[in-house]
Order: structure tokens, then sequence, then C-alpha cells
């Protein structure tokens, strides 16, 4: 009885800091592929988490330039035909927020979406 009570204290010492450490880990970063085509986005809502890394990859498959814009978060890429760009960003604040193509006449046309930033 006296083995099993000496054993179970780096048991649970070694438990403690296991969970420390899973709770002072980085957030994960969440990955988003959005392609851009034919005045469109692939996706027209995003949904993410406030504090959490976001990585969007965006593929403009299009023979034309595109532009995603998001300005809440000062984000603003020009994408050569047929190019591909990531971005990596944290959103810090909830709310629903419109992002777009800001080419001319891309917006109007229907590319735009949401991004749900959720607490």
């Amino acid at each position: 009885m006296k083995g099993q009570e000496m054993m179970l204290g780096p048991f649970l010492t070694s438990l403690i800091f296991i969970l420390l450490l899973v709770a002072c880990a980085e957030p994960q970063t969440s990955r988003v592929t959005l392609s851009l085509q034919e005045m469109r986005f692939s996706e027209n809502e995003i949904e993410v988490l406030a504090g959490q890394p976001v990585t969007l990859r965006l593929n403009n498959k299009d023979g034309y330039a595109h532009a995603f814009d998001l300005d809440e978060f000062d984000i603003h890429l020009q994408l050569a035909a047929v190019e591909t760009a990531e971005i990596t960003f944290t959103p810090t604040r909830s709310g629903t927020f419109t992002f777009y193509c800001s080419s001319p006449g891309h917006q109007a046309a229907g590319m735009e979406g949401s991004l749900v930033v959720v607490p």
C-alpha cells in the first residue's frame, strides 16, 4: 500500500505538468482556403474563433486579377491571374465582417462574403 502511495505522487506531478503544458500551448491556427473564380468566392461565409490565428489561402483561378479585402482587419491583397496567396492574422474582436473583391465592378457583381468571428 505504501508503495502505491509513493508512485501516486510522481504520477500526479507528471499529470499536472502535462495539463499546464497543454493550457499554455499556442492556439491552433485555423486554415481556410478560398477559390476566387467567375466573380465569386468559393465560400460566402467563413466562421472562425476570436483570438485564434487564421491562415487564409486564396486561389485565383481566373485568367484576370482579383483582390481580397477585409477592411476591419486591414487586409488588402491583390492577386494576379491564376495566383495563390496566403495571409495569417488573428481576429481580436467578434462580429460579422464583410470581405470582398475590390477590383472594379467585382463586388457589385456579387464577389463578397462574410467573416463571422465568434467569441
